[in-house]
């Protein structure tokens, strides 16, 4: 198989704003605004082309050796290395279709050991993140401070990332065709991955593809499928994966910051990417005797109900060498599950989600600690520090407006681990014709209910969080629905 692909995308935006508009609706309009400072209008235009060529071959001998091969040739108006070469290998042995299987192993059906390596491009970074044009300077000229540019054309010429992937796995099919397993290891490295690279002399950074991040795991799947008697019939279903997630090289930079001062995360070869960095939390100053016996706690003007932050170096100093890796954003562990029951007319469904070993960062509460403009939620508020043995946790209400408490620590980080009930269906089939007569169309009713239960510790309204950054002042609903479906 051969074939080529060619995109085209034009983009056009306009937006304006301004403040202090009148209520009435046909005043509506930024020329109505009573702020002319406030007003803004502003549009831009981009277009992209891509243009690519693939073919595919694949070969497979009496249902027992497979083997294909795939290569695309792909092209981006984006970049300056406007072409990649992206190809792709498999193969596949169905031992269970040798005689020495078939005479040994009974209870196997089906037994396929497979191999596959990969490579593939990814060109959403966009154009422009290679470029660095200027730099503010601050001299100071006859005991005057001067402001300025300096203007220095600096170019990083930008290209695909590839991702080079590399999988083994089984499929088998077990007891009849009863039990199905699907089992992968896999390794995935993003090389050429666009990261921000420092200017030497000059200051500033600028993008480019010298970056390499590793996602490694393991993925099982499995699936049970029965019946019990005559009528009902039954599948379950589970899976599991595991992510082991590294930076590999950033081009010989000791670290990359990410986040930002307030919420810190730090990307470091060995380490996951944009891992949370901070202090780590060793209680509370209960009392004046312990901070008389503490030199950090001196030496800060501490007093009972601040935070006392673990001293990594024993330096009796708190500086940068005593911040450590928190933990990762990106779970370790996902899971999820199904399962199905169907007895004549009647069908139920079920399925469950669920993750572990990441964590949360608590926006909100940090939010409360820096602008003071947000609601505490009563886990915190109820055990904030009021006097000696009353939290080891949590700084006095005083202490939230004080610098040292509101340095990034732990204390805003929460385990990410849930369980959720996603999705449960009961419904049932009507045979119109049978039960209201001849030419009734048939009907189905039910009831789902969408995300009916969510057991987590996290104190946040959903501990589901894409980035590991709370941001969330809603939480998600559960929607419970009643239906009837009618086919005429």
């Amino acid at each position: 198989m051969v074939g080529t692909a060619y995109r085209d995308e034009f983009y056009d935006t306009l937006s304006g704003s301004a403040e202090d508009i009148p209520l009435e609706e046909n005043a509506w309009y930024i020329g109505q605004s009573l702020s002319q400072d406030s007003k803004s209008i502003a549009d831009g235009a981009s277009r992209y082309y891509g243009f690519s060529y693939f073919g595919r071959l694949a070969y497979n001998y009496n249902s027992k050796y497979i083997a294909y091969a795939t290569l695309r040739r792909e092209g981006t108006s984006k970049y300056q290395e406007k072409w990649g070469t992206f190809p792709a290998i498999g193969a596949g042995w169905v031992i269970s279709e040798e005689s020495f299987f078939k005479e040994n192993i009974g209870f196997v059906n089906y037994f396929k050991l497979r191999a596959g390596w990969g490579k593939l491009g990814n060109d959403k970074i966009p154009s422009q993140a290679g470029a660095n044009t200027t730099s503010p300077q601050f001299l100071a000229i006859d005991d005057q401070k001067v402001n300025g540019t300096v203007t220095t054309s600096t170019f990083g010429y930008l290209g695909w990332e590839t991702v080079k992937g590399t999988n083994v796995g089984i499929s088998t099919q077990l007891f009849n065709m009863r039990l199905g397993i699907e089992a992968d290891y896999y390794v995935r490295d993003t090389e050429n991955a666009a990261i921000p690279v420092s200017l030497l002399l000059q200051g500033g950074s600028v993008t480019r593809n010298v970056g390499v991040i590793r996602n490694s795991g393991f993925e099982v799947a499995a699936n049970w499928r029965g019946t019990i008697g005559e009528d009902l019939k039954y599948t379950i279903g589970a899976n599991v994966a595991t992510l082991k997630n590294e930076v590999r090289d950033l081009f010989g930079q000791t670290y990359l910051n990410g986040g930002s001062a307030e919420f810190r995360q730090r990307s470091q070869v060995g380490e996951p990417l944009l891992s949370f960095y901070g202090y780590e939390i060793a209680g509370v100053y209960q009392n004046q005797a312990e901070i008389d016996a503490d030199p950090i706690a001196v030496a800060n003007g501490l007093v009972p109900g601040d935070l006392k932050f673990k001293d990594q170096d024993g330096s009796e100093v708190l500086d940068d060498d005593d911040k450590v890796f928190l933990g990762s954003y990106l779970p370790k562990l996902t899971y999820g599950g199904s399962l199905g029951l169907f007895y004549k007319k009647l069908e139920f469904s079920m399925s469950i989600s669920g993750q572990g070993g990441n964590k949360i960062l608590n926006r909100k509460r940090g939010e409360i600690k820096w602008t003071n403009d947000t609601n505490i939620d009563a886990n915190y508020a109820s055990n904030l520090w009021n006097g000696e043995g009353t939290s080891n946790k949590y700084p006095s209400a005083a202490g939230l407006r004080r610098g040292w408490n509101q340095e990034f620590s732990d204390l805003l980080l929460e385990d990410g681990s849930f369980f959720r009930i996603q999705n449960i269906q009961l419904a049932y089939n009507i045979d119109g014709k049978k039960w209201l007569g001849e030419n009734m169309p048939n009907a189905r009713i039910y009831f789902t209910a969408e995300r009916p239960l969510t057991v987590f510790s996290y104190n946040g309204f959903n501990p589901e969080v894409s980035d590991g950054i709370d941001r969330q002042f809603y939480p998600v609903a559960s929607v419970y629905t009643l239906g009837l479906n009618i086919k005429f």
